[in-house]
């Protein structure tokens, strides 16, 4: 998987630089629009014919395919020098790309179904997910490393013949590879979703059509750099040897910036900053248009990708998609990751197509200003209209995912750089302030997640934890745990329960919580319980909200009502990828658990959209990790929302003991 990846990686700067050979002797346009040819081609069977090559992969044998796949795109590369032909060249780079959309799935599915114990099977596919992309981090220096052997040995200015051999002959070690291997057994793939029809059917959230024009901006971004990157560096005197300087400070910044998102500002907000990384990139974009000296243009090509892959990354951490399906094995077709992929592939097909024919409608220009001259060419234009569309895309998706507003920028960015929350000074002021004691009032704590995260276990561990501490604990869970609410819970879990609306389920659960709170946890909130309850508010926001696609807001309205407005002092949220939550459970699945994969994973995404919207109540724990180091953390932070064990008036009791004098 790693040859075969790293074939199709190098096959890009190798393809794009041969159709700029080819069109040597024409004009900068011709040249511009040869290469952006090239990479549009090579991107647009991911956006038109996706679902077939899944499909395809789940009804042929898994070795012969890959065999085939990779001896098939050893053949196209070969005959690309050989043939000499720019067409040829067009047509190879589409139908490398339609062959390894037979290989991507294939090898996918490939990778966890090679491993017998079902726990392992989860790293497994980060590893399958890491390996198809890895190799890009590795392809353009390799190829920037080839075209200087090149120029040493054949000749400054010598053509792509050599990276395009290398890539045949990694190709050929890939199917080697694969031929040793007596068995590939697989798994069924999951379906993949047109990247059109997701693009179309909207990402279901308001936070993810934000997050969406963030994504086109910076996808706009690189993808321009890339489309004319191999003309752009020849006008500024570099070779194929610097085109693949500036394609490796790109991919090397946007795996620094991937890697960086979600660990970086820790205390600043993730959609924040996702909106401020693309307009850093908008703005390193509009320097890479202005500046004509390569070695500059390749570290601020780098600086760009750092903000690409930060924006992604924080953004989808954000959202709970995306970058964080990356570590998990949860399938590709869920609503906001399937809507944001075609964001990406659409606004880069386009990218490639437009921005090469804005450089050849723009030419090159003498600029006289102030005795001054400044030789402006027209990629370095066509970067700058690719700029300032960025820029307008970022500023309006920072506006969107402004989940701060009120709170100026410059304060904040201080405050969490010095590892902290910025407090505007009249909240703080007010904070201050001494607040009355309410001893008397227990600790309400909530365990919430997908279905098998363990929260029934970690629920009653932690009663345990606080009863051999001397605490009086009551366990509760929803729905059903009044004489009420047990009715009501057979009506909303029985698989024969058919024909009930969405609307009419979130008021059942509203109405079961309604009677839980009369009748159970406030009462024992006012005697000073600590109550710990197995789900609460949250699920039927996660489940009845984002699960069904309803409005979240006017769910949280009624269970607002409903409640009193009751809000838990703790929520412990336990993640688990829904398939291996399911996996785990042992009964006969309800008429919640049967729902589709679809559904679990929109669950799981309200889940964290909700905990990200609200950290301070929240305590987001990984669920695959060992029962005991779940349940050290949760009792770590008990430890912190804790009342003083000590009985309320005990110190005022302790006045009226007479004073002990000595005689």
């Amino acid at each position: 998987m790693s040859l075969s990846s790293l074939g199709l990686w190098l096959a890009v700067p190798a393809l794009t630089a041969m159709a700029w050979a080819l069109t040597r002797d024409e004009d900068a346009a011709t040249r511009a629009q040869a290469v952006g040819g090239v990479l549009a081609l090579m991107l647009l069977p991911a956006v038109l014919l996706a679902p077939v090559g899944a499909a395809l992969a789940a009804r042929v044998d898994r070795r012969l395919m890959l065999i085939i796949a990779d001896a098939l795109r050893l053949v196209v590369i070969v005959t690309v020098p050989l043939l000499d032909l720019l067409p040829w060249t067009l047509a190879a780079a589409f139908l490398v790309a339609c062959l390894s959309l037979l290989w991507t799935p294939t090898a996918r599915v490939s990778l966890p179904a090679m491993v017998p114990q079902d726990d392992l099977r989860p790293a497994a596919r980060r590893w399958a997910t890491r390996v198809l992309l890895g190799p890009a981090l590795v392809a353009a220096p390799v190829f920037a490393v080839l075209a200087l052997v090149a120029d040493g040995t054949l000749g400054r200015g010598s053509r792509a013949d050599l990276a395009l051999y290398v890539t045949a002959a990694v190709f050929l070690a890939s199917a080697a590879a694969v031929a040793m291997i007596r068995e590939i057994p697989a798994e069924m793939p999951h379906p993949v979703p047109a990247p059109l029809k997701s693009l179309f059917q909207g990402p279901g959230t308001a936070t993810a059509r934000g997050l969406g024009l963030a994504v086109a901006a910076v996808s706009l971004t690189a993808a321009a750099v890339v489309a004319v990157a191999r003309v752009h560096t020849g006008e500024l005197g570099g070779g194929d040897a610097g085109y693949g300087s500036v394609l490796a400070g790109l991919v090397l910044g946007l795996g620094f910036g991937l890697f960086l998102g979600p660990r970086s500002l820790v205390p600043f907000s993730r959609r924040r900053l996702s909106g401020l990384a693309v307009i850093a990139a908008a703005l390193a974009l509009v320097v890479i248009a202005l500046v004509q000296n390569l070695v500059v243009v390749v570290f601020l090509t780098g600086f760009l990708g750092v903000f690409a892959g930060a924006a992604w990354s924080s953004g989808t951490a954000a959202l709970g998609a995306g970058a964080a399906d990356s570590d998990t094995d949860a399938p590709e077709d869920t609503r906001p990751s399937a809507y944001l992929r075609a964001v990406v592939l659409v606004t880069t097909v386009v990218a490639f197509a437009a921005v090469p024919l804005i450089a050849g409608l723009i030419g090159s220009h003498r600029v006289e200003l102030g005795g001054a001259v400044y030789d402006a060419d027209g990629t370095g234009a066509a970067l700058l209209v690719a700029a300032v569309v960025a820029l307008l895309l970022g500023a309006v998706a920072y506006r969107r995912l402004d989940d701060r507003r009120g709170i100026p920028l410059g304060p904040d960015l201080r405050a969490a750089l010095h590892g902290e929350i910025y407090t505007p000074p009249e909240q703080a002021a007010a904070a201050a302030e001494p607040q009355p004691v309410r001893r008397e009032r227990g600790v309400f704590i909530a365990f919430e997640g997908g279905e098998g995260a363990g929260k029934t276990t970690q629920a009653r561990l932690a009663a345990i934890w606080l009863r051999d501490h001397g605490y009086d604990v009551v366990t509760t869970h929803e729905p059903g745990a009044t004489k009420i609410g047990m009715r009501l819970r057979a009506m909303l879990l029985d698989r024969d329960t058919t024909g009930l609306s969405d609307r009419a389920e979130s008021l059942l659960y509203a109405a079961d919580r309604a009677d839980h709170v009369a009748n159970v946890i406030k009462p024992a909130i006012e005697r000073g319980v600590i109550v710990v309850s197995d789900r609460y508010v949250d699920s039927s926001l996660a489940y009845q909200g984002f699960g069904r696609q309803q409005a979240v807001e006017d769910i949280a309205r009624v269970n607002a009502w409903a409640t009193g407005g009751l809000v838990p002092d703790l929520t412990v949220l336990l993640e688990v990828p829904p398939q291996t939550g399911l996996g785990r459970l042992s009964a006969p699945a309800d008429r919640i658990e049967s729902e589709s994969q679809e559904f679990h994973e929109r669950v799981r995404a309200g889940f964290r959209a909700l905990a990200e919207a609200d950290p301070d109540r929240y305590l987001i724990l990984d669920a695959s990790r060992p029962q005991g180091e779940l349940s050290r953390e949760i009792q770590y932070r008990i430890r912190e929302i804790l009342p003083d064990p000590v009985p309320a008036g005990t110190e005022d009791a302790t006045s009226t003991f007479p004073v002990i004098r000595d005689f």
